[in-house]
């Protein structure tokens, strides 16, 4: 049963930057001055895309959460990040980040208005941050079917898919098998984001 949450691309909103568009335009005119944040993989990913997509250059300064990422990014010392939507909606709201485009192929019920990269030129790219629940590997069938049957119950509840929108989740439900297949191709997705962004381990 994943849960996924959105990411979008997000700047300090003291930079004449409103599209993803401007964000090339501004890394070709000022080249040298972008640099991008990392919290995580979907924002390793997600800055490395934008700059091969781009042929732009953009520092990337890595951190090992997203939170303190996006601080740097709100107080200018980094230019932009991809922020999941959990972590950044309250600083959207509050007007210290400014967000580009949704990382996803479709625009997300929590945003409707923010544009999709696919639909800013950045063809393809799909990148959700999401998490599932599974148990040990063995576990017998009807044990594993009798956890389904209970947590299909309380996510698909009104109550609980309210819960989830307020902290930025867009939660549903699945069979096990339907999770296992989601898996599996989310897997070839992200492996295919990475090959594409020449994305290479240190």
């Amino acid at each position: 049963m994943p849960r996924p949450t959105p990411a979008s691309c997000r700047v300090n909103p003291n930079l004449p930057i409103h599209s993803i568009k401007e964000l090339v335009d501004y890394a070709k005119a000022n080249p040298g001055k972008l640099s991008f944040a990392s919290g995580n993989t979907a924002g390793i990913v997600g800055g490395y895309t934008v700059a091969k997509w781009g042929e732009i250059s953009m520092l990337h300064v890595p951190y090992k959460t997203t939170g303190p990422a996006l601080m740097d990014v709100i107080a200018g010392r980094v230019s932009m990040m991809f922020a999941d939507f959990t972590t950044a909606q309250p600083h959207v709201k509050a007007g210290t980040v400014r967000p580009l485009a949704i990382s996803r192929i479709q625009r997300s019920s929590l945003h409707p208005n923010l544009p999709t990269m696919d639909e800013a030129g950045v063809t393809g790219f799909n990148l959700d941050a999401w998490a599932g629940l599974v148990a040990p590997a063995g576990t017998p069938r009807a044990v594993v079917q009798k956890l389904n049957t209970a947590l299909r119950e309380i996510i698909d509840s009104p109550d609980v898919q309210t819960r989830f929108k307020n902290v930025g989740f867009e939660g549903f439900s699945s069979r096990p098998e339907e999770l296992a297949a989601f898996i599996k191709v989310q897997l070839g997705v992200w492996e295919k984001m990475v090959k594409d962004a020449d994305i290479r381990p240190n």
